[in-house]
């Protein structure tokens, strides 16, 4: 198969080039992408417009250009063997900012509308227009993402965690970034400042990521290193407008910090630096911190032979330990037998990408990644959790085929080794691997099918191997250009994380004991979705889905031992819901509407009512002015419906308004932003967690 499909080496293979500029100013359109249909080739435009694209089989082919606020274009040209064609583009506006293409979804860059998943796309201009500092301040606004006590959650299939075991696997241009003892997302050793976009896939839909992507998937996609230099700066400082008798002291609760990122070509080899720095004091007693973030990439382009980038991300950070309130009159002063309890967290992630072979039919991609993550605690009253360290390392390689124009063929597989060092944990060894495949074939112009299946094994320091049969289906049928109309069935898995099998601690007084037989939760997942473009200046995305759990891993009480705790499998549940998404251009480039619907219906068959931490109904919305230089932002859960540790105080629903200015000074970005702008006091999700009160941001962003 492989001989048949990669072109022999003497074979006569044209070359593509040319630009794409705008119609209306005739300036150039950077990072627009460029496919030909039928091909595996695609690449970006750079900052003047300018695209390449080698080894174009002879022959007549559809080229494709598409772009975030520009309709796309397609063109059908013929390549004589051996050929250098030159092909420019003039793309016209389009009112609608949608996102045309996903690299996540199925493993491969797709168009959006060939994929049948449920998915958002977060582009480089909304986070910038959001004026945010981490990355989760964007994400709460994508239909279907929510956040509980710091976890991401994707249509219910989280709770509140305290970070462990991650039902959403984050992810820096494919590689995993979750934390290699616990399984946790991080947001403040994310990328931000050179982000292209940021794509949610949503359900066990994502099944051929593997473990974590049990509820979905969020891949962070960074830019490419243009020829030309450039340096990106910003500053920012933020104040908390609590009332002083809230306050911890005398000091009024503030935060600022700076990044710096410089980018530039050493010969054919794209360079990149980035330094972050945040400092806070925070709204409450023992919340303050301070960050340190390094982040490298390089980039070696295809005409310097075969593609590869590598990237790394070093972070150090201090922060304080508030768990709770000591009492609803003092909501911003923990307990006294934790005061001044704070941590010492370091994190290294460094993940390459290396096509070794890399032609119009055929690609083999390998991508090796290392995870190192060192936790010092500092805590008075338990004494027992003093140094924690684990180092996990991976690689995933992956063979991707195009046999036909209307066929592609993914197969692949990944190893991960995970080795822990910790006073809590002993010294346990986790392996992980997995198989897959997929074949995603257009069955007619309006049909498009793709069938998966994955193979996850797991096995732990005294435990047995566990294997799990993973498969996906899913179907896109477009009556129109306009219509989409898409299902999917998949099977999800996520193996236990090394601090839920062999965690062995006291936590606020109770005994934590280790279970090395804990096995990995499953779900299916079900969607039937539609997303129309009603009109060229409304679009709509609705979604009706099921996830069934089983095994969810949760703390529970060892038999006949009083009050000891472990991790177990011991939670099926059930998760229904209606996830609606719109986007309107009212006044073309001067007025637009986000608005957002989540609805969830849950239930735990042990319990015979809701799953804890969850709200029935969720809206978020975004009005934005000027092009998005002013914005109004929205956010409403209802009531959460079962909490775990105090049922008995009281909750309501919390709703957030945001306001936000930015403008073009001095060729500068100035932005402000004014967070809880109607001052709710409301307890967060986890019980006993004043929110955030209204706050307001300063931002200077400017580019060299």
């Amino acid at each position: 198969m492989l001989a048949a499909l990669a072109h022999p080496a003497s074979a006569q293979l044209a070359t593509l080039s040319g630009r794409v500029t705008d119609a209306q100013t005739d300036s150039a359109v950077a990072e627009a992408y460029v496919f030909v249909s039928g091909s595996l080739l695609r690449t970006l435009t750079d900052a003047h417009g300018a695209y390449a694209l080698h080894g174009v089989a002879p022959g007549t082919h559809m080229v494709r250009v598409l772009i975030v606020g520009y309709q796309s274009a397609a063109r059908t040209v013929t390549f004589a063997a051996g050929e250098t064609h030159e092909e420019n583009f003039s793309l016209q506006p389009a009112l609608l900012q949608l996102a045309p293409v996903t690299v996540t979804a199925s493993r491969g860059t797709q168009l959006i509308g060939d994929v049948p998943a449920s998915q958002a796309v977060v582009t480089r201009r909304d986070l910038l227009n959001r004026n945010i500092i981490t990355l989760d301040q964007a994400l709460r606004f994508v239909p279907g993402v929510s956040f509980n006590d710091g976890d991401i959650d994707i249509r219910g299939s989280t709770g509140a965690a305290g970070g462990v075991g991650s039902r959403v696997l984050m992810l820096v241009d494919g590689h995993p970034v979750l934390s290699a003892d616990g399984g946790e997302v991080d947001f403040n050793s994310l990328p931000l400042l050179d982000v292209d976009r940021v794509e949610v896939v949503k359900g066990a839909y994502s099944a051929l990521w593997g473990s974590n992507a049990l509820g979905g998937v969020v891949n962070i996609i960074t830019t490419p290193i243009d020829s030309t230099p450039e340096t990106v700066g910003t500053l920012h400082y933020g104040a908390y407008d609590q009332p002083p008798n809230y306050r911890a002291d005398e000091r009024y609760p503030s935060f600022s910090g700076f990044m710096l990122q410089h980018s530039r070509q050493i010969g054919a080899v794209g360079v990149r630096g980035m330094v972050d720095r945040e400092t806070s004091n925070g709204f409450r007693e023992d919340d303050q911190s301070s960050r340190w973030l390094f982040r490298g990439k390089m980039d070696l382009p295809s005409v310097a032979g075969n593609p590869a980038s590598a990237s790394v991300i070093y972070s150090s950070q201090n922060s304080g330990n508030f768990f709770m309130w000591d009492s609803p009159a003092a909501p911003t002063r923990p307990p006294a037998n934790t005061l001044n309890d704070w941590q010492h967290d370091t994190k290294l992630s460094a993940g390459a990408t290396l096509q070794p072979i890399d032609r119009s039919a055929l690609r083999l991609q390998i991508d090796p990644y290392f995870e190192k993550d060192g936790t010092q605690n500092h805590f008075f009253s338990d004494s027992d959790f003093s140094f924690h360290n684990a180092t996990k390392f991976g690689t995933n390689a992956q063979l991707t085929m195009a046999p036909s124009v209307s066929q592609v063929l993914i197969m692949g597989g990944e190893v991960a080794h995970t080795a822990v060092s910790s006073d809590i944990l002993g010294n346990p060894s986790l392996d992980d691997y997995g198989l897959y495949a997929q074949d995603a074939a257009e069955l007619s112009r309006f049909v498009n099918t793709t069938l998966g299946l994955r193979l996850d094994g797991h096995q732990a320091t005294g435990s047995s191997n566990e294997l799990t049969l993973n498969p996906k289906l899913g179907i896109i049928v477009r009556p129109s250009q306009r219509v989409g109309l898409r299902a999917s069935l998949a099977r999800g898995y996520r193996a236990p994380a090394a601090i839920e099998q062999f965690v062995n601690s006291r936590q606020s007084g109770i005994p934590v004991h280790p279970n090395p037989n804990l096995h990995g939760e499953t779900a299916w997942s079900a969607e039937f979705g539609a997303a129309a473009t009603v009109t060229p200046w409304f679009w709509v995305d609705g979604a009706v889905f099921e996830s069934d759990y089983h095994d969810l891993i949760g703390p529970g009480i060892i038999p006949d031992s009083g009050i000891v705790f472990q991790f177990q499998n011991v939670q099926r549940a059930r998760i229904r819901g209606i996830d609606v998404a719109t986007k309107t251009d009212i006044v073309p480039r001067l007025v637009a509407l986000d608005l957002n619907y989540t609805m969830l219906n849950t239930y735990d068959y042990g319990f015979h009512g809701p799953l804890p931490y969850r709200s029935k109904h969720y809206i978020t919305g975004s009005l934005e002015l000027l092009g998005g230089l002013t914005g109004i932002d929205l956010s409403y859960r209802s009531r959460v419906e079962r909490v775990l540790l105090f049922p008995v105080d009281p909750r309501g629903s919390i709703t957030l308004v945001d306001l936000r200015l930015g403008y073009p000074l001095f060729g500068s970005f100035v932005q402000a932003k004014i967070s809880n702008l109607f001052q709710q006091r409301y307890v967060d999700i986890m019980e006993r967690t004043p929110g955030a009160p209204r706050s307001l941001l300063l931002s200077l962003r400017r580019t060299f």
